[in-house]
């Protein structure tokens, strides 16, 4: 799932972004709203997160315009204004939802997953580049087809892209994937890896679980 960020407090905006990715999504940011017009001009989104003060078009006519050209992606409003009447607007606007500054993280996450409820979107699925990963089902798909991952390459597979372009040591997978305080003298990481290697290639076509010498593991999202 893909989410746009329009916050013209950089540090703010990247923040989101990070945390975002965190959690498995794709985040994009841009910090005015007309770059919100021209982003969705060359890329999609699935979810709009928009300031309400941006210079050059506020999140407010954004919202609005985008309703009236018919687009009808998941909208949520933030603002440092409280008053009941500017929440009646931005609903009347055809944002989905609103949240005050400053707020938790938490809160904004519980309400992207409670839109993606109502919306139809699954918070149950973790997409990455042509590809999916159904985090109920343990089942990647991709437009050439779906094969069934075990616990265990499920697992590695939705920590590595959660950690994905990072190099991961083997320490690191033993300790977060097997829960492990060692490193494991028998070679099962590995083989899990080439396991995983194959069905993506299946999937994909690609290699994105690269190795990097004397180093560990890195994934690269095709």
């Amino acid at each position: 799932m893909h989410i746009l960020i329009a916050e013209d407090e950089k540090s703010l905006a990247l923040s989101l972004q990070k945390s975002l990715l965190a959690e498995g999504f794709e985040a994009s940011v841009v910090y005015d709203g007309q770059a919100v017009f021209d982003f969705l001009k060359k890329e999609s989104a699935d979810l709009l997160i928009l300031d309400w003060r941006m210079p050059f078009v506020s999140g407010y006519e954004v919202c609005a315009t985008l309703r009236k050209q018919g687009k009808r992606m998941p909208i949520i409003l933030l603002t440092a204004l409280s008053d009941i009447s500017n929440k009646i607007d931005a609903l009347n606007a055809g944002a989905d939802d609103y949240i005050t500054k400053p707020f938790a993280f938490k809160e904004l996450l519980a309400r992207i997953n409670a839109i993606m409820r109502r919306t139809g979107k699954s918070g149950d699925v973790l997409a990455f580049g042509s590809c999916s990963l159904d985090l109920i089902n343990h089942v990647l798909k991709s437009e050439v087809g779906q094969l069934k991952l075990s616990d265990k390459e499920f697992e590695l597979l939705h920590y590595l892209i959660q950690h994905k372009n990072s190099i991961i040591t083997r320490e690191q997978i033993a300790k977060d994937v097997w829960h492990l305080n060692f490193l494991p003298s028998t070679n099962f990481i590995e083989a899990t890896i080439k396991n995983l290697r194959k069905k993506l290639f299946e999937i994909t076509r690609c290699n994105q679980i690269k190795t990097v010498y004397g180093e560990g593991y890195t994934f690269i999202e095709e």
